[in-house]
C-alpha cells in the first residue's frame, strides 16, 4: 500500500481546483478504504469554489461521485471483502433521527457528505463508511458506476421520489445536460412521455435517441411545443435543471393546474413568483436535494436491467483537472466527464 496519493482539492475559496499529493487515509471503525478507479466531475464541484456551500476545514478533496475496489476494512466491518467492486451513497447520515428512521436520509440534520464536509473520491484512495457502500455488477464499468450516485440517482430521487412520476404523465425537463439526459431515461422507464430542452443541438439529438421529444430553445418556441405536447393542458411535472429566475417563471407557466415544479438546480440565489396563480391552480414547488442510498440501489438495478444507460462524455486523468474543468465550463459537453486513474 502506498503512503501518498494523487488528489484534486479546494485549497481556498475563490481559487481553482488544484492537483496535489496527500497521505493515503486509513479507515476508521466501520469504514473501508476504497481504491478509486473513476470519479465523476460535476458542476457542483465548481460551485463549491465560491464557498456558497461551506466545506469545513480546507484543503478538501472533492469528488462525490466515485467507484472502485475495497482494499482495506476498518474494525467492525462485516459483509464486505477486499476486492469488492463498489460505489458509495454521498450522504453520511446519523441513522437515528426522525428523518433517517423514516427513510428520508436526505433530510438528516447532522449529515456529512462525501466530497463536501469529508474528503471525496477525486483521489487514488478514499475512506467511506461501510454503511454507504453499494455493490456494482461486473457488467457496469467503473466509469459508468462512478456517475451513478449523483448524475443518475439525483434525477431518480427528483422524478420518482419527489415528483412521483408514473405511467401516462407528461414531463418537461428544462436542460438536458449531465443530469437531464438521465432524467429522460428514468422518466421514460417509469412510463412517462418526455419533452426535453437544450440550446445545444447535439444534446437535443441525444435526448431524442432516448425517447424524448427534443426542443432546441435557441430556435424554437417552448410555449408552442408544450401546447402541442399537451393539447394545451400544460405538463404534469417540470424538472428545472437550469435554476435561474427565468426558468422558474417560464416553467410554472407551462405547468398544468395541480402540477409539480421540481427545483433541482440553484444557479440564482432567489426567484420571484406571482402568488395568485399558485393559489388558484394548487401547483406545487418541490425542492429536490441529492439522493438516498435506496435511490442509488434502485438506480443500479435500472442500469443492470438496461432501462437506464449512463451517458459518458469525456475522460481526463487527475493531473488534467484544468483541462477537465475547461471542458465542463465550455457548455458543449454531451454526457458526463469522469476522471480516470490510468
Amino acid at each position: 500500500m502506498p503512503t501518498t496519493m494523487r488528489a484534486v482539492v479546494i485549497a481556498n475559496y475563490g481559487g481553482a481546483l488544484q492537483f496535489t499529493h496527500r497521505p493515503v487515509p486509513r479507515p476508521g471503525p466501520g469504514e473501508v478504504l476504497i481504491q478509486v478507479r473513476a470519479s465523476g466531475l460535476c458542476s457542483t464541484d465548481l460551485h463549491l469554489l465560491s464557498g456558497r456551500q461551506p466545506l469545513g476545514d480546507l484543503p478538501r478533496i472533492l469528488g462525490h461521485e466515485l467507484a472502485g475496489d475495497v482494499v482495506e476494512l476498518g474494525t467492525g466491518v462485516e459483509h464486505w471483502r477486499t476486492g469488492d467492486r463498489v460505489t458509495a451513497a454521498i450522504d453520511v447520515t446519523c441513522g437515528r433521527c426522525r428523518h433517517c428512521l423514516a427513510g428520508a436520509t436526505q433530510l438528516c440534520r447532522t449529515m456529512r457528505r462525501i466530497g463536501f464536509e469529508r474528503d471525496g473520491g477525486h483521489a487514488d484512495f478514499v475512506t467511506v463508511p461501510a454503511a454507504n457502500l453499494v455493490a456494482i455488477d461486473a457488467s457496469i464499468s467503473y466509469a459508468a458506476a462512478a456517475i451513478l450516485p449523483d448524475a443518475i440517482a439525483c434525477m431518480y430521487h427528483s422524478l420518482i421520489r419527489q415528483g412521483q412520476v408514473g405511467i401516462g404523465q407528461r414531463i418537461l425537463i428544462l436542460g438536458v445536460g449531465g443530469l437531464g439526459i438521465h432524467g429522460v431515461q428514468i422518466a421514460r422507464s417509469a412510463g412517462a412521455e418526455v419533452l426535453a430542452t437544450s440550446r445545444q443541438p447535439q444534446r437535443v439529438a441525444l435526448a431524442e435517441q432516448y425517447g424524448a421529444i427534443g426542443i432546441n430553445t435557441a430556435t424554437e418556441s417552448l410555449e408552442d411545443a408544450v401546447a402541442r405536447f399537451t393539447s394545451g393542458e400544460g405538463v404534469d411535472v417540470v424538472v428545472d435543471n437550469i435554476g435561474n429566475r427565468a426558468s422558474v417563471v417560464q416553467g410554472l407557466k407551462l405547468l398544468r393546474p395541480g402540477g409539480k415544479f421540481l427545483v433541482v438546480a440553484y444557479l440564482d440565489e432567489t426567484f420571484e413568483i406571482a402568488s395568485m396563480p399558485l393559489f388558484k391552480t394548487e401547483q406545487e414547488i418541490i425542492g429536490c436535494r441529492g439522493s438516498t442510498k435506496q435511490d442509488l440501489i434502485d438506480v443500479v438495478r435500472l442500469v443492470c436491467s438496461g432501462q437506464v444507460t449512463p451517458v459518458l462524455g469525456a475522460a481526463y486523468r487527475l493531473e488534467q483537472i484544468d483541462d477537465a474543468v475547461a471542458h465542463l465550463e465550455s457548455g458543449d459537453l454531451v454526457g458526463r466527464i469522469w476522471l480516470t486513474r490510468d
